[in-house]
């Protein structure tokens, strides 16, 4: 396990002017002056109205009465979290699903069959929430005569909210494990054979639909290639229309409260690589899968106010870096129980709750409502561990985000040097950081029927704001030139 000061000597520090706090307790820099926050000057980065989204296991979709347009709750749920998004459905689960028109709906790990009416099911539901879908068929197990049918209905049933099918899921390791679903060597070039032999007999059949691909669990090689290929096909049949991979922090028997609190020395390299091969190409890039810890979360970590925080900070990260979207996991994984990380929870009765996390995608949606853009800054965050990110729209500035993961120092800010002397903000707290419950946005929680109104909203006019230790706050601009 890394300790606090490996990871504290190999933290990242952005170039495009986010500033990532490396200094741990006992090494802040002592002074009382104010982080002052302003904008770099680089280009914004453009964000899409659909970023925010869920991921789901196929399993999900042949739940009699869960993704319904009758589970108001969970309708709710997903309302709050904005008027445009993405649900992915596939995970491991995908790789053992099979489409059976007239066939009974089983929701099983290894064994789902999703028929007619589930699939109906689903895409009432995408009607009722007003969200697009990414859906994936069996490229592990399934055969392809199977694929053009079952692509043919969901296009059918799915219409307008299907955004695009996905051959796969983690395709990179098909040829890995005790059974593995390929022989090995799978290496990229025979991937690839087979994905362009899927997708042009797909596309006979549904002419207009758009792919996603290649959906890997971490390789970036893969996506670069994919990207490169794509850019370069002569043969528009073996394109891409989105490129996507998966990212964990870590494995669950691996993570720990500080692998959440502190940047991944991993992560920057990955995202620089992503944003440069869907800037190349012209083919953006999406984070399709992705939570805190594999294996359904750690208990006690990514179910706490820990994982608020990570998750807010970890999507703002992404809209840094040009991510087109991110889908944040939920609800049941591919070991059959409810993930401890899910944002929409599930007592296993038909009862849907807000789950911590699902409130650091709450606090990313009103930082986000009427911005389209992410504004660069730079600050010196005084050896705090604070982040801070400025969205806007026509390079005005309309909102700020700190997350402050300090345990020991609060932040104290001045946001006069943004052209934001006066703002109103919402501040995003929890009795303490480990607690699952109690947390609350603008002083108020999501209620049991699935909705969230803030209860209060603070205001500052002299542009400064103290956001406490292990906590956050969203500022929306009230001067007149950024309304």
């Amino acid at each position: 396990m890394l300790t606090r000061r490996a990871l504290l000597d190999t933290a990242v520090k952005c170039s495009t002017g986010l500033a990532l706090a490396s200094v741990g307790r006992g090494l802040a820099r002592a002074t009382d002056a104010p982080i002052t926050p302003r904008l770099s000057g680089a280009p914004p980065v453009k964000l899409p109205g659909n970023f925010i989204g869920l991921g789901y296991e196929m399993s999900s979709v042949a739940t009699p009465g869960l993704l319904s347009s009758g589970n108001q709750r969970y309708v709710d749920l997903i309302k709050g979290l904005g008027p445009e998004g993405v649900l992915r459905v596939g995970g491991i689960v995908a790789d053992y699903t099979q489409y059976e028109p007239n066939g009974s709906a089983i929701a099983e790990r290894q064994n789902t069959v999703i028929n007619r009416a589930m699939l109906e099911q689903f895409g009432g539901f995408l009607e009722e929430i007003g969200w697009k879908a990414i859906w994936s068929v069996n490229f592990a197990q399934g055969s392809l005569e199977d694929a053009v049918a079952e692509s043919k209905a969901v296009a059918e049933v799915l219409g307008r909210r299907l955004l695009a099918l996905e051959l796969g899921n983690e395709v990179e390791n098909y040829s890995r494990g005790a059974k593995p679903f390929r022989q090995p060597p799978y290496d990229y070039e025979t991937y690839r054979k087979q994905y362009n032999e899927w997708r042009s007999a797909i596309v006979k059949a549904v002419p207009r639909v758009s792919f996603a691909a290649p959906d890997t669990a971490a390789s970036v090689e893969w996506v670069e290639r994919m990207a490169k290929d794509a850019k370069g096909a002569k043969d528009s049949a073996s394109n891409v229309q989105l490129l996507t991979t998966h990212y964990y922090r870590e494995n669950q028997k691996r993570g720990s409260a500080e692998l959440l609190l502190y940047p991944d020395p991993r992560l920057k390299d990955v995202l620089v690589r992503l944003r440069a091969a869907s800037q190349a190409s012209g083919i953006p890039w999406r984070m399709c899968e992705t939570n805190s810890f594999s294996g359904g979360g750690l208990p006690g970590v990514s179910d706490s106010f820990i994982g608020t925080l990570w998750t807010l900070d970890f999507m703002l990260l992404l809209a840094v870096y040009g991510c087109a979207g991110v889908n944040v996991e939920t609800g049941v994984n591919q070991l059959g129980f409810i993930s401890s990380y899910s944002p929409i929870q599930d007592d296993g009765k038909g009862r849907n709750t807000a789950g911590p996390s699902y409130y650091g995608m709450l606090g990313f949606a009103a930082a986000a409502r009427g911005c389209d853009e992410i504004l660069p800054m730079d600050f010196d965050a005084m050896g705090i561990n604070v982040t801070a990110y400025a969205l806007g729209a026509e390079g005005k500035l309309r909102s700020v985000v700190v997350v402050n993961k300090d345990g020991a120092r609060d932040a104290q800010l001045s946001i006069k040097q943004l052209g934001m002397s006066a703002a109103s903000f919402l501040r995003l707290t929890a009795p303490s950081a480990e607690s699952k419950s109690g947390i609350t946005f603008g002083d108020s929680a999501v209620d049991p029927s699935g909705r969230w109104m803030a209860a209060s909203e603070e205001h500052i006019q002299d542009g400064s704001v103290t956001v406490p230790r292990m906590s956050a706050a969203i500022l929306r601009s009230t001067d007149h030139a950024h309304a």
